[in-house]
């Protein structure tokens, strides 16, 4: 998942990928109260200058990998090893049009989706194994440890984002 030669921390946000899997878990599953408050009152869809994805946008983003992380875990949960697809989240942004979509929706969205993974995860045990169809052999902890580092960084993107 990491590569050969780990970093301690993200440079970019500053994420420390020794977090424990169960403190991952529950970033991730404390998640929609954060992004919530960081949305009140501001308007998520502004498209910054730069034509980057706008706040809304990573609230898709996240709520789209961990639907997609929460079938991965009952995949495993039944077929532990197995291989799990990648796919290309940029592919998936522009097919469902990120930017465009709305805010209360992505919240609600996320709120569902964030509890339905924090559910499946439950299936699941912190070493139960896979295979990653880009990163190779990993386990629970380190997809969670991914995932939640996903969430760090991205709640700095929407909070930059916001107007």
């Amino acid at each position: 998942v990491y590569g050969e030669d780990p970093p301690l921390v993200c440079v970019a946000c500053g994420f420390a990928w020794s977090i424990d899997p169960a403190d991952a878990l529950d970033a991730i599953a404390s998640s929609p109260d954060r992004f919530e408050a960081a949305l009140v009152g501001r308007d998520g869809t502004v498209v910054p200058a730069d034509g980057s994805w706008n706040a809304t946008a990573y609230v898709w983003h996240l709520t789209d990998l961990v639907r997609s992380w929460s079938e991965r875990w009952a995949q495993i949960s039944d077929a532990p090893g197995s291989l799990l697809v990648g796919w290309d989240p940029d592919e998936l942004a522009a097919v469902r049009s990120y930017t465009s979509l709305p805010t209360t929706a992505g919240l609600w969205a996320l709120r569902s989706a964030v509890g339905i993974f924090v559910e499946v995860t439950a299936t699941v045990t912190f070493d139960t194994p896979f295979e990653h169809g880009d990163w190779g052999m990993g386990d629970v902890g380190d997809g969670l440890r991914w995932l939640g580092h996903e969430f760090h960084h991205h709640e700095q993107d929407v909070i930059a984002r916001a107007r």
